[in-house]
């Protein structure tokens, strides 16, 4: 006998986990070991100088920002080849690529938030000894600002989008939320029960049900509502990164870098 794991709540917030209020980072004991790049558009870019902090702690020490916050980036791969330093890093609003990629060489530096066209390179200053400093010292650090997570994606044949996402484990994990719209006018829809088993889950709002059926061709998924129910096509979060987490219109920054692509 299969087993059904059931969450029923009387109103929205208590599936809606609540975001984590994060502590600030101390940076004191390593501020001369960091350099600090600009762009172009005010943003600023701090990685660990080159062989300054052991080789696993690296990562910890990227950061990106407005120079007065500034948020760890989620580091996804990093390579060196003598004194070129490159850094792939979570940004779903790169453009057609998989990561954000910052790349470190001795006399220059770039960041790439697109794939092809004018503006794929976008050029990093370095700052003097003397502005880092400054900067380091006024400026709040903090953990990775995005919380959560996309679960999953459908659409049906009139462009109207079906989008749930969840908290982040190292956050406490699932707080599911359920989103639904056209693109741009994505609506969240007030959660009442959550069922999940071997057979699928099933997102109940007030406003009709998200069906998510396991079958061994994937997933297929059905929007019931007023006793009709509507065929969804799947689309894999992974491979509409930038549709989720840009042009559905449901989400503001995430700190992290690409944001405005």
């Amino acid at each position: 006998m299969r087993s059904l794991v059931i969450v029923a709540v009387l109103a929205a917030p208590a599936l809606a986990a609540p975001e984590v209020k994060q502590k600030p980072i101390d940076v004191k004991a390593v501020f001369d070991k960091l350099d600090v790049y600009k762009d172009d558009l005010g943003n600023y870019y701090i990685v660990p100088k080159d062989g300054a902090v052991d080789a696993a702690q690296v990562n910890d020490w990227l950061f990106f920002g407005d120079g007065k916050t500034m948020y760890r980036q989620r580091i996804i791969g990093y390579s060196i080849q003598g004194s070129v330093r490159e850094w792939n890093l979570w940004a779903p609003r790169a453009r057609n690529m998989t990561t954000g990629e910052i790349h470190i060489e001795p006399d220059k530096a770039h960041v790439q938030c697109k794939q092809t066209g004018e503006g794929k390179l976008r050029p990093l200053t370095l700052l003097t000894a003397d502005e880092a400093k400054t900067l380091i010292k006024r400026a709040k650090f903090f953990p990775p600002l995005w919380q959560r997570r996309a679960h999953y994606l459908a659409r049906d044949d009139n462009g109207v989008y079906y989008y749930v996402d969840a908290m982040q484990e190292e956050f406490g994990g699932p707080g599911f939320r359920v989103y639904v719209g056209q693109k741009g006018a994505m609506k969240l829809m007030p959660m009442v029960s959550m069922a999940s088993d071997s057979a699928g889950e099933i997102f109940a709002t007030k406003n009709g049900q998200l069906k998510i059926v396991a079958d061994r061709d994937g997933k297929s998924a059905f929007w019931i509502k007023g006793g009709k129910k509507t065929e969804l096509t799947v689309l894999p979060p992974p491979d509409n990164r930038y549709l989720i987490y840009r042009e559905l219109g449901i989400y503001g920054q995430l700190g992290a870098i690409c944001d405005d692509q």
